[in-house]
């Protein structure tokens, strides 16, 4: 009993991830300039907010990586109980989460390289560097989908909240459609949009599965007639 009480702490990673989330790519980050924008935009940009950025990067590195990847990982320790244990495929929001981490980790540093070294780079670098972290942005979707569908069939497996599954299971499908925006050609078309829709169902749903693992009353232990 005192293992699962204590496996609310894991709740707190999901919070956590999601501040330092919101204050490295929100708040210090910002938007940067879309694939397919004029070369000198991009180079004003990284001019005036280089160093901003490159600091809002490594915050939102360190959230998903110190704290979405352990969360991610331990889940299935904290929707267990004595008489419901994780099932065989409990590990899939493990695999999900470290492909997101590692894809992630990838595509952001095309956008630090011109962070770091634009004014050395010449316009057709910084082009393809540009594409390549769209590319790479595209490709985070579908391992964050397998994260977040196998995370919310686990809570419900775990008897949790059909609404905390609902945004699990709704956040993987508009994972997969956004994952296919770069094939669009737009900057913010509709597929862009459902890839931003996307990423704030998961939000929402890492949300509110910690809420739900710091709340939850786990099932007492069976008891043992003796008589």
């Amino acid at each position: 009993m005192r293992r699962l009480a204590n496996g609310r702490w894991i709740g707190l990673l999901g919070i956590g991830w999601f501040v330092l989330f919101l204050l490295g790519a929100a708040v210090l980050q910002g938007e940067p300039p879309p694939a397919g924008a004029p070369v000198a935009q991009v180079r004003d940009f990284f001019h005036a907010a280089g160093r901003r950025y490159l600091i809002g990067d490594y915050v939102a590195g360190c959230a998903f990586m110190l704290l979405l990847l352990p969360f991610g990982v331990l889940l299935p320790r904290a929707l267990s109980t004595v008489d419901r244990p994780p099932p065989w495929w409990s590990r899939l929001p493990a695999v999900g989460v470290v492909a997101l981490v590692a894809a992630g980790g990838t595509a952001t540093s095309f956008l630090d390289a011109v962070a770091l070294a634009g004014a050395q780079l010449d316009d057709s670098t910084i082009a393809a560097l540009l594409a390549a972290n769209s590319a790479g942005i595209a490709l985070i979707g579908l391992p964050a989908a397998v994260f977040a569908g196998s995370a919310a069939t686990l809570v419900r497996h775990a008897h949790g909240p059909r609404i905390v599954s609902a945004l699990g299971w709704a956040a993987a499908a508009l994972l997969v459609a956004g994952a296919a925006f770069p094939i669009e050609g737009a900057a913010h078309g509709p597929l862009w949009t459902i890839r931003f829709a996307s990423f704030l169902t998961l939000a929402a749903f890492v949300l509110a599965t910690s809420a739900h693992v710091l709340t939850r009353v786990p099932s007492p232990p069976a008891t043992t007639d003796r008589s």
